[in-house]
């Protein structure tokens, strides 16, 4: 049997669906490019009796065992207790843990309380793993050249710096013979998953690569993994190649859209407002998610009712009479406006119909149109998304972002989206 690791995540918040666990996922993805895969994930409500057979369960199947959460102060932390019942053990208070619970409530002026001290409590003959972030300590334990159980706080800041700290170089050290995973991530918007699968498979990927597709809606993610030393540049180059890079917004796996657009922006020197009428700001709000975006945003005028288009971004009664306030006219007028008004490089307007009333045979509901005012010309193009309210305004807000990358990039303006399988020449 190949090295294995699994989890046992605790929590009755993990079964009733306050909270998801995200722990489980992040080590996995941290296995995979270690050419691993999580054996086996167990989740657990707070029960004593549960939590013993689950432990019993996984250290038979198991060479390291995580288990994620259950270390608090309080009466349903039960970790520590199943583990020293799983070794025959008693518990004892280590003296760094009390160290670090009163050293952590001292540089915050707090007093602690005395219950917070059960944390300091370990297993007789573990070892403590040290919680900079928090104040439970976890700790690892094993029988002589048997499995180990390395127990980590479940606060998911928490646990993924226990985990690389403490876990991962007991796993690299333990599972020898293992062959690295690399990998090569493509990130794409405007292209529907079943086409980037059709269009990858074009690339003629030998069977050394193993390709794997993610639906992040609106994104779609590619990622090709190949072992350590495999020369990948020719069939990353095919791919990205094929895809194409007005496709491709980023190669990071770590890059979001708006941060791939505001890389562009800071490259150009170049800044941004944001007109906005179905979107509501969302367009603003994803921009100034990212640090540093005061360099590159300047402002916004959320123009939700035709009087404010009139009154501020200055749209001519007559224009929005004729046309509708959901028209490639008024919006290349928002965008020219509300560049003027900022004195940024570029303009963006957004206007649609995002539902679930208001559609007419003309323009249904999940129609928009966006426009993008720049010193290379003004674009504005029509879309359609028929979805519920919020996916109409996520997916209007890419588009927007959308077509300021194009510009920054000197790519093209699409006929439409999704951009369809026929342009690729599949």
């Amino acid at each position: 049997m190949s090295f294995s690791v699994s989890i046992l995540a605790t929590g009755s918040e993990l079964l009733d669906g306050r909270v998801v666990d995200t722990n489980s996922n992040y080590v996995a993805q941290i296995l995979s490019e270690l050419g691993l895969k999580l054996r086996r994930v167990l989740v657990v409500d707070d029960d004593e009796s549960e939590l013993l057979i689950g432990l019993r369960q996984l250290m038979d199947v198991s060479d390291i065992v995580i288990t994620s959460g259950g270390l608090g102060p309080t009466t349903d932390d039960l970790t520590r207790d199943i583990v020293s019942k799983f070794f025959g053990v008693g518990l004892y208070e280590e003296p760094a843990g009390r160290r670090h619970l009163e050293e952590f409530y001292a540089k915050r002026g707090r007093l602690m309380d005395e219950s917070n001290l059960k944390q300091a409590l370990l297993p007789v003959g573990s070892t403590m793993i040290p919680n900079e972030l928090g104040t439970a300590p976890g700790f690892s334990m094993s029988n002589a050249g048997g499995p180990v159980v390395c127990s980590l706080s479940g606060v998911p800041r928490e646990f993924k710096k226990m985990f690389n700290d403490s876990v991962l170089p007991l796993i690299k050290a333990r599972a020898t013979g293992v062959t690295e995973l690399r990998r090569v991530n493509f990130k794409t918007f405007g292209v529907p998953e079943s086409v980037v699968g059709k269009i990858v498979q074009s690339c003629d990927v030998p069977s050394e690569v193993t390709v794997s597709y993610r639906a992040a809606f609106p994104e779609v993610h590619v990622v090709l993994k190949y072992p350590a030393g495999f020369a990948i540049e020719d069939v990353a180059a095919r791919v990205r190649k094929n895809l194409g890079l007005d496709v491709v917004f980023s190669e990071d796996a770590k890059a979001s859209f708006s941060s791939a657009v505001q890389d562009l922006l800071l490259k150009e020197g170049a800044t941004v407002a944001t007109a906005e009428s179905c979107t509501g700001g969302m367009i603003g709000a994803t921009i100034t998610s990212l640090p540093g975006s005061s360099a590159v945003y300047k402002g916004s005028v959320v123009s939700y009712s035709n009087s404010i288009k009139e009154r501020i971004l200055s749209v001519p009664s007559d224009i929005l009479a004729s046309h509708g306030a959901v028209s490639a006219e008024v919006v290349t007028i928002m965008a020219r406006r509300v560049r003027e008004l900022m004195g940024t490089t570029y303009g963006i307007a957004v206007s649609g119909v995002a539902g679930p009333d208001g559609g007419t045979s003309e323009k249904p509901v999940g129609t928009f149109f966006v426009a993008v005012s720049g010193p290379t010309g003004e674009w504005s193009l029509r879309c359609l998304y028929p979805g519920e309210r919020h996916i109409v305004r996520n997916y209007a807000t890419y588009v927007s972002l959308d077509l300021l990358r194009r510009q920054l990039s000197g790519l093209q303006l699409p006929e439409s989206y999704p951009i369809l399988a026929s342009v690729r020449d599949l």
